[in-house]
């Protein structure tokens, strides 16, 4: 129970640090955009997305929450917590 307690808790502080457009970078690329794409779509540059891509998982690695350094890992983690809803 103190584990689960401590996911929860870790899942809620970076859940609580994304901002708007970082919470769409991981709904677009679970939807299959590339980073140049995302970069396009949200009018921010690529090195900007591709630094938050790797932070994030490193964030996420660190924390212990998702299994290893795989964006898809990222991805399945979003969706786990609700972060994201699932693509159709």
């Amino acid at each position: 129970r103190k584990q689960e307690r401590l996911v929860k808790q870790a899942n809620e502080r970076v859940r609580s640090c994304l901002s708007g457009d970082q919470r769409k970078i991981i709904l677009l690329a679970s939807r299959g955009y590339a980073a140049e794409e995302i970069s396009r779509e949200l009018a921010l540059p690529v090195t900007y997305v591709d630094n938050f891509r790797n932070g994030m998982i490193q964030k996420l690695i660190n924390d212990g929450l998702i299994p290893s350094p795989d964006w898809n890992n990222v991805v399945k983690w979003a969706l786990a917590i609700d972060l994201i809803e699932p693509p159709d």
